[in-house]
This record gives C-alpha cells, sequence and structure tokens, in this order.
C-alpha cells in the first residue's frame, strides 16, 4: 500500500517549486540566527532535564488527569523559559551546543502535543493506563482511531483523530503474568475445539 501510494505521489510530481523552498530556507536560517543571537540566563540542559523529569511524572506509563495537567502547565513553563537560553558556543561548524538546543526546543513542542493528547484520550490503551475513574478500560466505541496534533504557533497544539484501518489483528487486551496464562490457555483450548468441530 505504502509502495503504491509513493508510485502515485511519484507520477504527480510537476518539479520543485523553487521560490516556495528558498522561503523556507530563509525561515529556518532566520530562527537559528535569532536562537543564537539570543541572551537570557537559562541552560538548555536543564530544560531538557526538567522536561524528562515532568513527562515521567505526568505522562509516564501510569497516568491521571490532574498529574497530566500539572505537566502542561509545567511544559508551558519551560517553553517560556526556552526563550531565554543562551548559546555559548558561536561557531558555525559542529556547534552541538547549538544541535541540542534546537533538539530540546522541538522535543517541548512533541511533549506537549503528547499530553494534551493523552488528556482527551479517557481510556487504558496498550501500555498507557490511565487510573481516573472511568478510564481504566479500553474503549474502543470512542477512541479506537489515531490521534492527530496539529502545530499552532503560540497556542496549544490542536488534536484531531483518524479512523483505524484494521486487517489481521485484531485489538484485544494487553494482559501479564497469570492473566496472560490464562488467556493464552483459553486461546489455545478454543481452537483446538474448533479444529475438532471441523474434523467431525
Amino acid at each position: 500500500m505504502a509502495g503504491e501510494q509513493a508510485v502515485e505521489r511519484a507520477k504527480a510530481f510537476k518539479g520543485w517549486d523553487d521560490a516556495a523552498i528558498a522561503q523556507q530556507v530563509e525561515a529556518v536560517e532566520a530562527r537559528i540566527a535569532a536562537l543564537m543571537n539570543q541572551e537570557g540566563d537559562e541552560n538548555w540542559a536543564e530544560i531538557r532535564t526538567e522536561m524528562g523529569h515532568t513527562m515521567e511524572a505526568g505522562c509516564g506509563i501510569y497516568r491521571q488527569e490532574d498529574l497530566m495537567q500539572a505537566t502542561l502547565e509545567k511544559i508551558a513553563e519551560l517553553k517560556q523559559r526556552y526563550k531565554k537560553i543562551s548559546i555559548k558556543d558561536k561557531g558555525k561548524v559542529f556547534n552541538t551546543d547549538l544541535l541540542y538546543a534546537i533538539e530540546v526546543g522541538y522535543g517541548l513542542e512533541v511533549a506537549e502535543a503528547m499530553v494534551h493528547s493523552a488528556i482527551l484520550r479517557k481510556e487504558s490503551r496498550g501500555a498507557h493506563q490511565r487510573l481516573d475513574d472511568g478510564c481504566t478500560e479500553r474503549d474502543d466505541v470512542n477512541f479506537l482511531k489515531h490521534s492527530l496534533a496539529f502545530f499552532q504557533e503560540d497556542s496549544a497544539p490542536s488534536i484531531d483523530y483518524s479512523d483505524v484501518k484494521i486487517t489481521k489483528s485484531q485489538p484485544k487486551a494487553r494482559l501479564y503474568g497469570e492473566a496472560a496464562e490464562k488467556a493464552a490457555a483459553a486461546e489455545a483450548k478454543a481452537s483446538q475445539d474448533n479444529s475438532a468441530e471441523e474434523q467431525a
């Protein structure tokens, strides 16, 4: 399917829009120059560390709405502090200070999108467990769909959804330990029963 779509896109390609590409390059160069010239007393490494801690606390495996909301507030604070970071290395060759600073900026945007999406998904799915009342089970009626986050300048990301196309594997509960063993045994027995019926 992906290969077929790639072929169709290649057939439809009419050539590069040089003016649009040049405009994008100029915008990127302007953002990098602004970051390089930014002055402040914040450190991108400290912001990155704090981002990791707040994401683990609020948007790890076990999630609660109040903790996720606290994480959103922390990320908003970190995004403001990011505007005050200072790049110490002013070099233009293999500047890891600049590279990591850029990565942290994008990381904050991705983290914010993840938490907004997670708060709206009032269910437990896969390895992500909501502990709030009414959210502890998988909800295929309302949430068997992909979450889509759209970047918005100077505001929270917009969250939308797209349908899930189920092909071979059907959704099922993720079980561990004794519960997983019981489910596997029941599945094996059902398969044997079906095979016996087909042979009879």
